[in-house]
Parts: C-alpha cells; structure tokens; sequence
C-alpha cells in the first residue's frame, strides 16, 4: 500500500507528489517572470495609456532614452507577454523638422497596424536636429539613432524580447539613421532586416557624384547659395575625410549585414525648368535606391523592394511572423 506523506493541513499521495513539485515550480517560475504595467510605468517613469496605433495595446510616450531634449521615444506594446519582435522608427524631415508622432499619418499608420497587430512591439523615436544644441552635425542624429537601440538593448528583459529580432525603419533622415546603423560594424546582433522609405544612398554627399549624372557638388554649392548653407549645417562646417568616411554607411556594407527593403520614388532631374534645385529628386530619387542595390549585389547582401513586397511583409518575414 502507498504510504501517504503527510504535511500540515496537506496530505499528499506519492504518485502526485511529483506533479505537485512540477506544478510548484511553475508556479514560481511564473511569478518570477510574470512582466506587468507596474514594472514598465516604475522603470520608464510614466503611466501607460492605449496606442493610437491599434486600440487594444499598451502605449508609453516621451520615454527618455538619453539626456538631450529630443532624446525621446514612444513605445506601443500589443502583447508584453509574449511579444513577436521590436520595429523601430525614424521619422523624416532632413533632420531639420518632423516627429516620432508622424508614424500616425495615413501612409504609415496603416502599415503599422498590421505589423503590430502581429505582436510585435513598435518603437517610434526623436532624435536631435541640426540646430539642436551642441549637434555636430548629422552625426549627432545618427548617434541618437544608436542610442536608441541600445537603449531597448539594455530594456530587453523587461521588454520580454528575449531571443526576439529587431527592424529599424525610417522614412527620409530616419532612413539614413536605420541604414547607418544596420551597416556599420554588425554591433548589434539582434538586427534582422532594415526598411528605408525615401532613402539617401549615404551621408558622403561626394558619393551622389556617382548617384547622379554630372553631378559635382562642390560646383552646384557655388551656384546654388542654398545648397551651400544646407550643406555648411549637414556637416557643422567643411567635412574631413575621417568624417565622410565613417558618414558613408554606404561603403560600409557586406554580406553580414541585415538584408534591407528600399523605395524611393522621386525622378532623376536634379534641376527643374526654373532653374532650381528639386530638393526632393536630391534627396528621394530613385538613383539612390539603384546605387544601394547594385553595392548590394556586389558584397551578395540580400535586399527587397516594393516589386517584391509589401513594407509590412517584409518587417513580418525578417522576424519570423507569419
């Protein structure tokens, strides 16, 4: 016959005693692990409200992740329990204008919500401008950029990311933050694919030079008094090639890096028929998006488009959602 064990106010027969010990242990490993609003609201210092994105996830807004006044970030969480994966944005604006509140707007918010109604996380962040205070230059705002990342790095845990991936993404400037980061030196593991919407082919302008036919920009700065002054503030004075080079992310790539999706729509008419720069072919023409794939195709780095994919497809595949 089975003895029984007896504890007080218990009794327990041996052949449950082994589910019971499972079961305890369960029990506490739940406990330790469970991630609740408190912790986040303690660690990030604010109440949490609902996404403006999807309704039924957690929002926190102008959440510091450094010392610098735009040094601010929104996160938007529809599963804490047992999240997907984390896509961070950029937002647009030359560096000089927009806001992480732009991932709202029509275009983006509708491929958000389908990102994020997959579980995963989605971060949307400022960084400094060109006249913030003490910029140097776009440097400063792609070095925001990094500190975003290792900023949610450092908050994977709580996050419950655990082995998850991560995307960068951005529109214009963001894109360039994204693409700086996804190929500079393979620092962060976790980088599993970067999208850039109207994207740059790098922040060395003198590359352009093989961007566009013709194209020299030290002469177009002589003509164009205005291209000289965005030029002066891009680099807070005359670059050196120290800086251009470590600026040229570009240059930078190679087959370890995370694939990339691209789409730039803009023609490839610098000048218009008035005689004035068309700042949007500048900065968005499709020529840009054509150098990044054949530097691709060169170094055998994986990359997709809008021929290919949707935006949020590809966010979806580099993670593992189905």
């Amino acid at each position: 016959m089975n003895k029984i064990f007896e504890f007080p106010n218990l009794i327990i027969n041996p052949k449950y005693l082994l589910v019971f010990i499972i079961a305890s242990f369960i029990g506490c490993t739940n406990e330790k692990e469970s991630y609740n609003l408190k912790d986040l609201e303690l660690e990030f210092g604010i109440k949490s409200s609902v996404s403006r994105i999807d309704d039924n996830s957690i929002f926190f807004e102008n959440v510091e992740y450094g010392e610098k006044s735009r040094n601010k970030l929104d996160i938007h969480i529809p599963d804490l329990v047992s999240p997907k994966g984390l896509l961070i944005f950029f937002h647009g604006g030359a560096f000089i204008g927009g806001d992480k509140s732009d991932i709202f707007e029509e275009f983006l918010s509708s491929i958000f919500l389908k990102i994020i109604k997959k579980g995963v996380i989605i971060v949307s962040a400022n960084y400094s401008f060109l006249d913030s205070k003490s910029s140097k230059g776009v440097l400063t705002s792609l070095e925001d950029g990094e500190n975003v990342i290792s900023f949610l790095e450092q908050n994977r845990k709580l996050l419950n990311l655990k082995d998850k991936d991560v995307v960068l993404s951005g529109v214009s400037a963001g894109a360039g933050i994204s693409l700086w980061n996804g190929f500079k030196d393979n620092k962060f593991d976790r980088i599993s694919g970067v999208l850039a919407i109207e994207a740059q082919s790098s922040y060395n302008v003198y590359t352009w030079e093989k961007v566009f036919n013709g194209f020299n920009i030290d002469e177009m700065r002589k003509l164009y008094s205005e291209l000289d002054e965005i030029y002066l503030n891009f680099y807070k004075g005359e670059p050196d090639g120290k800086l251009l080079e470590k600026l040229d992310y570009s240059s930078k790539m190679d087959k370890m890096d995370p694939p990339f999706y691209i789409s730039n729509r803009a023609g490839k008419d610098i000048i218009n028929t008035n005689n004035e720069i068309d700042f949007d072919v500048l900065y968005h023409s499709f020529l840009h998006a054509d150098y990044l794939r054949k530097k691709a195709i060169e170094v055998n780095l994986k990359f997709s488009g809008i021929y290919q994919e949707s935006p949020d497809n590809f966010v979806l595949r580099m993670l593992g959602v189905k």
